[in-house]
């Protein structure tokens, strides 16, 4: 049925009811982090080169104030970047515009805090004028209604020295601020934490518009240092080919440097707010804004094996990324279609055997110096012309297992031997004969937990003969089969 017909029909008004629906805004699942980081892309798209993020801390009475230097509105622009859904989704957009929906200021601000006021300063007015979002009046009056109203001077004070700009006020700080009857002391540590993971949130995603000058992010007059997620700057770090997708989408692939080849600060640096394993795979930006900071888009799992690896996807804003890449409003989830996941499963498959590639040639290395002492779990033995293999009783794994239950050693001992007396030789010399091919190293594909337990084990028992980390370290190297495995060594 075509648009005319429908037009025939009785309609009634649906508009949703004010309270519930404000209300509602508040769930869509931002945290104080990924909430300043969508305000501060409406700095961007004003033209701001500064933003300032200032507080007091005064118990419930707290306020934070994101202030930034960009154009400023008019009093028509105001009300409309007030109003929820305020863009139309499906127009074109500015190349600096990170925004889609219209929802961001509202939303992101909404689920921080119940009382929002923006304050606005622009050339052509060249005075402030402010509207006020206050969810307990919306929901007395269950009306869309905003305020002229400010409720403290102080709080513009930052905006009245600047020519132009926006400050975004938040008041009643109810998901920020612990109201629920802690000590002070306690309630201000645990805002201050969340200052600091702010901090570090808001030096990952924006670090390319801070490496490149275009941006630089304050928390109460301190300047946000940019994280770089690829180590650029660091000799050790590879470049692997880069790659340009449909002539718009650019992919650099990188190999990031063992933390041996690195100081000790950079490395831990390096390891990001989530750390080494949870930061591998795709950087997806768009625009230079990450979105994604380490995820396999659904390739494959984080494993330790690969955690060096770290791909810079930038998507520009010519691409309509939310419908096609199916970006959400918290700009945290996206999926991209299936022709360009194809091409960046190759360029994942490259880049991946790359990083596992670091491991492999520093285990080859000591495997090499070691081959001489190399610790194996089967033995071959020779008996009145017949060749036959056991297990090495004296290999760490085994010799530990055994004198940790004594008084079972007889019957692991006849359970070794069960094993060494039925291993099916005719049945793996015709398999690898005609397979040889598809070898596999020890544990290769598997769950590298139980991999990780025995290295540690080992470990502990080493540094309980009186070994030192060095030491140990060399003993599980010669040891079968962990030196096929050194990734899972070198954080020890």
């Amino acid at each position: 049925m075509n648009l005319e017909q429908l037009k025939q029909y009785e309609g009634e008004d649906a508009s949703p009811y004010a309270r519930a629906m404000i209300e509602s805004f508040r769930s869509i699942g931002y945290n104080l982090s990924t909430a300043v980081a969508d305000i501060i892309d409406n700095s961007i798209a004003a033209g701001a080169k500064n933003v300032w993020i200032d507080f007091a801390w005064k118990e419930e009475n707290t306020s934070l104030v994101i202030t930034d230097d960009g154009r400023g509105m008019k009093e028509k622009e105001l009300v409309k970047a007030m109003r929820p859904g305020s863009k139309n989704p499906l127009l074109d957009r500015s190349q600096e515009d990170l925004g889609r929906f219209g929802l961001g200021l509202k939303t992101a601000s909404f689920s921080q805090c119940r009382n929002l006021t923006v304050a606005t300063k622009s050339k052509e007015l060249n005075k402030i004028i402010y509207r006020c979002w206050d969810l307990n009046y919306v929901t007395a009056v269950n009306k869309w209604r905003i305020l002229k109203y400010l409720s403290d001077q102080s709080l513009i004070a930052r905006l009245k020295k600047l020519t132009t700009g926006t400050s975004i006020i938040w008041k009643d700080l109810d998901r920020i601020i612990d109201k629920s009857g802690e000590s002070p002391e306690k309630a201000m540590n645990q805002f201050l934490e969340r200052i600091e993971s702010l901090k570090k949130h808001l030096s990952m995603v924006f670090h390319q518009y801070m490496e490149n000058q275009k941006l630089t992010v304050w928390i109460k007059n301190r300047k946000i240092a940019p994280w770089d997620p690829y180590l650029k700057t660091e000799k050790a770090t590879k470049v692997i080919a880069k790659a340009i997708i449909n002539d718009i989408i650019e992919v650099v692939p990188y190999v990031l440097p063992l933390h041996s080849k690195i100081n000790r600060q950079v490395f831990e640096n390096a390891s990001g707010v989530k750390g080494w394993n949870s930061h591998q795979g795709f950087y997806i930006y768009r625009n230079n804004r990450l979105l994604l900071a380490g995820d396999w888009l659904g390739m494959y799992k984080q494993e330790e094996h690969y955690k060096l690896a770290r791909i810079f996807v930038n998507i520009p804003n010519t691409v309509d990324i939310d419908n096609i890449w199916q970006l959400d409003i918290k700009k945290s989830v996206a999926t991209p279609p299936p022709e360009i996941k194809t091409q960046l499963k190759e360029i994942a498959d490259k880049t991946r055997k790359e990083a596992v590639e670091v491991y492999r040639q520093i285990g080859e290395r000591r495997q090499k110096s070691n081959s001489k002492n190399k610790v194996l779990v089967w033995t071959d033995k020779k008996s009145k012309g017949r060749r036959f293999y056991q297990i090495n009783r004296s290999h760490p794994i085994i010799a530990n297992f055994l004198s940790r239950y004594p008084s079972s050693k007889a019957k692991l001992n006849r359970l070794l031997r069960l094993i060494e007396e039925t291993v099916p030789l005719p049945l793996i010399v015709s398999n690898e004969t005609e397979n040889n091919d598809f070898q596999t190293t020890p544990f290769e594909g598997k769950a590298s937990s139980d991999m990780v337990k025995m290295v540690i084990e080992l470990y502990e028992s080493f540094i309980a003969e009186g070994k030192t980390r060095d030491e140990a370290v060399e003993e599980i190297l010669r040891t079968d089969p962990f030196a096929h495995y050194p990734e899972l060594i070198e954080n020890i």
